[in-house]
């Protein structure tokens, strides 16, 4: 076994369980479809990126000797605002570990435990949006303070790099309202309404 030092993206899909147990099986296949699609397109923008999509939760692993630390921002990014306006919403979080992993006869070990920390504030992420830890915002500070916004005392990716006009960013918000809808989230009945409400107040404060 080894350690390796990664940048790690975990992305959690809102409501996915529910509409995997309760919806047909090709519309699922559709979603998976429409999923594997956009992660294609990201790994073929960085070669060496690793992704791995199983149950509601899909893992971005980036060796941290990479150059492209920022290209890997940028995509994350783009594939958010996507899943926000014609997707499957989710929420996720970004963080650099040390990991111990191994690859042996078939098995796949990866554990870390930056991980696990991780994982319990994405669970406490009440936003469609993607969380950066702090101590690697505080690394990346220079860079990655052109991408994010600071939300809830927390550093928050926006939806996009550059101000949105006020007419597109209505637009914005009345997509984001259709694509939880889509998934059997509104405003006011279901378990990820909180998410729904703070995602479409966010869309103003983000572009501030």
């Amino acid at each position: 076994m080894t350690n390796r030092e990664n940048y790690v993206c975990i992305l959690q899909i809102l409501n996915f369980e529910q509409i995997s147990l309760e919806g047909g099986q090709d519309l699922l296949k559709i979603r998976i479809d429409n999923i594997a699609n956009q992660l294609r397109k990201i790994k073929n923008e960085i070669s060496d990126l690793e992704i791995h999509f199983f149950g509601n939760e899909i893992m971005f692993l980036l060796n941290s000797a990479t150059t492209q630390f920022e290209r890997f921002v940028e995509l994350i990014m783009d594939y958010t605002k996507h899943s926000l306006l014609f997707g499957i919403p989710h929420k996720a979080i970004i963080f650099k570990e040390t990991s111990i992993s191994t690859s042996e006869n078939n098995v796949n070990i990866h554990i870390s435990k930056e991980y696990f920390s991780a994982h319990t504030q994405l669970n406490n992420f009440d936003l469609s949006s993607v969380l950066i830890h702090q101590e690697l915002y505080e690394e990346k500070s220079q860079l990655l303070s052109k991408y994010c916004v600071i939300y809830d005392g927390k550093s928050v990716l926006k939806y996009a790099k550059r101000q949105i006009a006020q007419i597109a960013l209505q637009g914005m918000k009345n997509s984001i309202n259709n694509s939880f809808n889509k998934i059997g989230i509104d405003d006011f009945s279901s378990p990820h309404s909180k998410i729904l409400n703070n995602t479409l107040k966010f869309v103003d404060i983000q572009n501030a």
